[in-house]
């Protein structure tokens, strides 16, 4: 095995003991100890990779949520967008998520370098798939798109953060709906949101 691959293992084993620790503890709690007694390596170990443990969760969240932002493009703009919001629902929903709320929520430094790093790249990612769906003739190509995108995401951090649930896909079916009802060539009606 290569030095390269030991590395990977490696990394991937504390992520994995990250992600176990916070089946047990909360975001507070989590101590670079127990995730180094846990993966089997020493504290040094750790810190050579990560600064912070938020780092630590970070990552872990990134390892979990590596497909949320695949996009189909040969699907529309609307099921794309679903199956984004449904993922991340899962994903924030879990202890990992939850963990990654708080860091987010706590640490303003932290939270800007997750932004620019790891959301910021997908959003680029998701206004192609608006433009290819603008091309495709499914959007009218006059609407504020990253407004849109926060009107979609925002309700998803903030039913698991004030209300301690996840959304279901009947909710978010509806969210896309509403959010996509201005622009659709042939616009979902109001009525078909509502029930």
């Amino acid at each position: 095995m290569s030095e390269i691959e030991k590395t990977s293992r490696r990394k991937q084993c504390i992520l994995q003991a990250v992600a176990d620790a916070l089946e047990e503890c909360d975001y507070r709690a989590l101590t670079v100890e127990d995730i180094a007694t846990r993966a089997g390596v020493g504290k040094s170990t750790i810190y050579r990779w990560w600064k912070h443990k938020a780092d630590l969760v970070f990552d872990a969240f990134k390892e979990q949520t590596a497909s949320v932002f695949e996009l189909e493009l040969n699907q529309s703009l609307q099921y794309n967008l679903e199956q984004q919001l449904f993922k991340l629902s899962n994903a924030l929903n879990k202890h990992v998520g939850r963990a990654l709320l708080v860091v987010l929520a706590e640490q303003r430094e932290a939270a800007g370098e997750f932004f620019k790093h790891y959301l910021l790249p997908r959003r680029d990612a998701t206004r192609s798939l608006i433009e290819l769906a603008i091309q495709r003739g499914e959007i009218r190509a006059d609407y504020p798109f990253d407004l849109m995108l926060d009107m979609l995401y925002g309700p998803i951090h903030y039913q698991i953060i004030f209300f301690n649930r996840k959304p279901d896909e009947d909710y978010i079916r509806r969210l896309v709906a509403l959010a996509l009802a201005p622009i659709l060539i042939q616009p979902t009606s109001l009525s078909s949101i509502e029930s």
